[in-house]
């Protein structure tokens, strides 16, 4: 089995219902590198809630089509409110019927205005076209929060349990026409468990922790800027912190390094 966080899901026929399975240990190894190196001070509580929403969010690109891009901003209200960012796609299946993709997340800090409520913004491209809903939650929980915005903004039921003693979740999500008392009643357990349940492999899943950001991507925003912009920007500065919102990776960019008209 290839690296990287593994996801498979199985087509439950009848019920009209995928069981998704996830496996985190490969990946979490990559993402304990990049977040000790790049957001070393990052809180317990924050860095557990987006592992959390990074297991939500496989099982949510598991269920999807391939050759679309999702990504999620999660506000968490409190007196130190904060944002959670995940992004991703699942790619193209190749002829061994692995579909390779990426996953990458952040914890947002800095000015974080308090909205007073929970809530998921969810973007996803597919062939060019965008689209945009944002839910609002009444539980601070990740995986509650990810339910509640199936239930609201797709309009039918997902469910997600993560593992207390392992890096592995598992989901359960409706199809059209789905059963929906066998939806929202079956156990984890059964679905695990029964030899008997009739279910056939969808598809598996790959997905890296790897982010595209790199100073080269930043010059065009610097370069499109005039000169007063530029000297307001970096004051008496001679290099800028500049971090990835994708990611937390921080970048130095030189006002000397910027090749400009200006």
């Amino acid at each position: 089995m290839a690296a990287g966080l593994i996801v498979v899901s199985e087509y439950i026929p009848k019920r009209e219902a995928l069981f998704v399975k996830v496996d985190m240990s490969d990946y979490l190894i990559d993402y304990y590198h990049h977040r000790k190196e790049h957001a070393p001070d990052t809180l317990a509580e924050h860095d557990a809630k987006l592992k959390d929403l990074i297991a939500c969010f496989a099982v949510h690109l598991a269920a999807r089509t391939a050759r679309e891009t999702h990504a999620w901003t999660i506000h968490l209200a409190g007196s130190n409110p904060y944002s959670l960012f995940v992004t991703g796609s699942t790619g193209d299946m190749d002829d061994t019927g692995l579909a390779r993709g990426y996953i990458v997340g952040n914890v947002l800090t800095e000015d974080i205005r308090d909205t007073k409520v929970n809530a998921i913004h969810a973007q996803f491209t597919n062939r060019g076209r965008t689209f945009n809903s944002m839910v609002q939650c009444d539980s601070g929980e990740i995986p509650r929060m990810v339910e509640q915005f199936y239930e609201q903004s797709e309009q039918y039921p997902m469910r997600i349990v993560l593992s207390n003693d392992s890096d592995t979740a598992q989901g359960v999500v409706a199809l059209p026409e789905y059963d929906e008392e066998w939806v929202r009643g079956v156990s984890f357990e059964e679905l695990s468990g029964s030899d008997t349940l009739e279910r056939s492999l969808m598809r598996t899943c790959s997905f890296e922790f790897q982010c595209d950001c790199s100073v080269a991507k930043l010059m065009p925003f610097f370069q499109s800027m005039t000169s007063a912009e530029l000297n307001e920007l970096y004051g008496a500065d001679k290099e800028l912190d500049i971090s990835c919102p994708r990611c937390g990776q921080h970048f130095w960019v030189s006002r000397d390094d910027l090749r400009t008209e200006h």
